[in-house]
């Protein structure tokens, strides 16, 4: 069999449109767009930080105050959003970058005519939007894009995480599941810096918010850090299993999959926290299957220690639990979008057919029945 060639229609767990990375993108305006952004790149640690003058790697960390993760600690660089993917800034008169995204993205933009091409090269028949506030705040945008595209898109909600038990932001969470027809939830943890962290988001002051989710049906999808002032992404999981607890009919996403090389002993074998064990096994909990956005500046595709890792989950928890996304365009700094799927299809004769089938289809239409009725689907 050709493993590289599927008969049934592919989703996509994980991909981003976007518009200019310097313009508000549905903030109330650009400063505020420009911290959120300012911050993500002081937590992000896949590319190195640049100086611009020489492309010479620097380990300093000049974006943000380490003592102070509120919007205080963010320092006065002139931070700015480039151009060929790139975040740039100013410290003591130097000028510094991160390649956050790919070099031919020159505006740091994406739209989404770009996506249906890559996808229809890719053989990509659906994709779920995923947001960020790196790249705004964008349900408007990702209802457009599914209008315009029949069948293709279904998006995802986002609040202001720091503030999202307040009125506002849960009737903002009302407004893009119901007018807009936001097909689930987007979660990042790093964006509770814009209230110093404080309350957390498994606190009970967040459970009006949490019973809102719960009511709608939809699942969330949840972007944790392996280190910030949650914690360790052990914490992140407790975390998450209390507010499992409280609600339990709400399904989770780990996006970005399970952090593998976080747990992978000296033979490469995963010992995994056990309150990650458990989620995966005892909760309604899925993990996304995504390794070239983490490991493609650290192996060449076809990036066998992740199969290795790959089948240790699937042995352990099942095919049920995993879904595919490519996190594209981002990925497209390592790898094409095409390569994002066909590492996994090309490589993964230790799945049986029916395994591959779902985590690559299957599952995303259990966890997100929108795209059933997108596609007319019929399983």
């Amino acid at each position: 069999m050709d493993f590289g060639v599927m008969d049934f229609g592919v989703i996509d767990c994980h991909a981003h449109i976007f518009p200019p990375a310097a313009g508000a993108s549905g903030f109330a305006d650009v400063a505020t767009h420009r911290l959120h952004q300012q911050r993500a790149m002081h937590m992000h640690g896949n590319q190195p930080y640049r100086r611009r003058r020489d492309d010479a790697i620097v380990t300093e960390r000049m974006l943000w105050d380490p003592t102070d993760p509120s919007p205080a600690g963010a320092r006065d660089t002139a931070f700015r959003a480039g151009r060929f993917g790139r975040f740039e800034w100013t410290d003591r008169g130097e000028d510094y970058y991160v390649q956050f995204l790919p070099p031919w993205m020159d505006d740091l933009s994406m739209d989404a005519e770009r996506l249906v091409a890559f996808m229809d090269y890719g053989g990509v028949a659906q994709a779920v939007l995923q947001n960020d506030h790196i790249y705004g705040n964008l349900a408007e945008d990702f209802a457009a894009a599914a209008a315009a595209h029949p069948g293709r898109f279904v998006g995802l909600a986002q609040v202001e995480e720091a503030f999202a038990f307040t009125d506002d932001e849960i009737a903002r969470l009302h407004d893009q599941i119901g007018r807009l027809g936001m097909s689930g939830v987007y979660f990042t943890t790093t964006g509770m810096f814009r209230s110093g962290y404080q309350p957390f988001h498994s606190d009970k002051a967040y459970d009006p918010f949490w019973r809102a989710v719960e009511e709608s049906g939809l699942p969330v999808c949840w972007v944790q850090s392996g280190s910030s002032p949650v914690g360790t992404y052990e914490d992140e999981m407790r975390h998450l299993a209390r507010v499992v607890e409280r609600f339990p009919g709400i399904h989770h996403v780990l996006v970005h999959g399970v952090p593998t090389a976080l747990y992978a002993d000296e033979r490469d074998r995963l010992i995994l926290p056990d309150v990650l064990a458990m989620l995966l096994t005892q909760a309604p909990v899925s993990a996304e299957i995504l390794y070239p956005i983490a490991w493609g500046g650290k192996q060449d595709y076809p990036y066998p220690r992740a199969h290795n890792h790959i089948r240790q989950l699937v042995d352990r928890f099942g095919a049920g639990r995993f879904a595919w996304g490519s996190d594209t365009p981002n990925v497209d700094r390592y790898c094409t979008y095409r390569q994002s799927l066909t590492y996994f299809t090309g490589y993964s004769d230790y799945l049986s057919d029916a395994d591959r089938r779902a985590i690559l289809r299957d599952n995303a239409l259990a966890i997100f029945p929108a795209l059933r009725a997108a596609h007319g689907a019929d399983g």
